[in-house]
């Protein structure tokens, strides 16, 4: 019988997945690990795969559990016979102010622990957990109960833990093994399109949204979640190393990124924001324009623009993009281009032909890039 290892999340215990323990008991032996206060999400793990009742085992994860998971994956994916990241996510911590805030919010949360007891703090912290219409029912107590079985050491264990959680792009782009992402619909804490953008970069993830659910879907839907769960466990869904299909929702959404880059950093360059255009493109792009020597590494093409002269005006109309998502992480597109230049007076009728990758923090950059001119026009007498 297969082992499932449940790990859960920032101040939860075995009672958040306690109904999927109950449900799937037929389906699988369960386990799940207490964090304790440990202070590392990659300590979480490797504790996990020290004291995991089996060598390979099916792993789901839960908000912060997800991201425990991400980091037995990193460590030991030979050790995973198949992923599930409920309510989760991957991205570090953001920088400058917005993980300012963060950190201030979580701080904040912790002082009230201490000052008011975890009672009290946790009647707080659960109101952003659970969906509106659960916040006067006896689950958002029992929520309450569990956060009060842990302590204020506890609980800023684990924010340092998650104020320091690593990016985990890579590991959900190196994902072999049949892959779950299920997510609440309502969830405001780890949002839907934070896992519309996994489901795309895990290729041939399997995507389950839990309706009528906050963050805590294992909780407000069991019924639900331990049916997206018994589905993933039983295989019937997978699709063979090599031959998993790029589905149409993942086609679709890198699509859609691909065209807005392309704008983007053509209303960039319009605009004179010379680094906002440059951070469209990967540090090692090479563009090739007309008549001139490729440009190879952003650093070159910061400078080549920034030696235009000042009266170097464009405006770009770019039209009509046509976008080939090659692989999960490759894109080649090509743009119509109409271009209006000020110190020449002249419009210029060309195309972009862009080879895009999908870069470590989540977001499409131009790798390549051939201009081309197809006719132009003088406008000056």
């Amino acid at each position: 019988m297969t082992t499932l290892v449940l790990i859960p999340g920032l101040l939860c215990d075995e009672f958040v997945w306690s109904e999927q323990r109950r449900a799937l008991s037929s389906h699988a032996r369960t386990w799940v690990p207490d964090h304790g206060s440990i202070d590392s999400l990659t300590d979480m793990a490797q504790a996990i795969l020290r004291d995991a009742p089996a060598e390979r085992f099916a792993l789901a994860g839960h908000s912060m559990g997800g991201r425990v998971a991400l980091e037995v994956m990193r460590l030991a994916p030979q050790r995973v016979e198949r992923l599930a990241l409920l309510d989760s996510g991957w991205q570090p911590r953001q920088p400058g102010v917005r993980g300012e805030e963060e950190q201030t919010s979580r701080l904040a949360l912790l002082e009230d622990a201490r000052r008011n007891g975890m009672h009290s703090m946790g009647r707080r912290w659960a109101l952003g957990m659970l969906h509106p219409k659960r916040l006067d029912s006896p689950l958002f107590e029992a929520v309450v109960d569990m956060v009060e079985r842990k302590t204020p050491e506890i609980f800023a264990a684990q924010i340092r833990a998650l104020l320091a959680r690593p990016n985990a792009m890579e590991q959900l782009l190196a994902i072999q093994c049949p892959t779950l992402v299920a997510c609440g619909r309502q969830d405001s804490w780890s949002p839907l399109s934070q896992h519309l953008q996994m489901a795309v970069i895990v290729r041939g993830a399997r995507l389950r949204i839990i309706e009528e659910s906050g963050h805590m879907s294992t909780l407000e839907q069991p019924e639900a979640v331990t049916a997206a769960l018994a589905e993933w466990l039983s295989g019937k869904e997978d699709i063979a190393q090599g031959q998993r299909p790029i589905a149409l929702l993942e086609r679709q959404l890198a699509e859609s990124a691909c065209r807005d880059v392309v704008c983007r950093a053509a209303l960039k360059l319009d605009a004179n924001d010379l680094d906002g255009f440059a951070a469209f493109f990967t540090s090692d792009a090479v563009v090739v324009r007309p008549g001139k020597e490729p440009l190879k590494g952003i650093d070159a093409l910061l400078e080549s623009y920034r030696s235009r002269p000042t009266s170097h005006v464009t405006r770009h109309l770019v039209a009509g993009s046509v976008v080939d998502l090659r692989a999960p992480d490759e894109a080649h597109a090509i743009s119509n281009v109409l271009v209006w230049t000020g110190h020449a007076d002249r419009q210029v009728v060309g195309e972009f032909e862009d080879t895009l990758r999908l870069c470590s923090d989540g977001l499409w950059r131009i790798a390549h890039r051939q201009a081309r001119f197809l006719l132009h026009v003088e406008s000056g007498g």
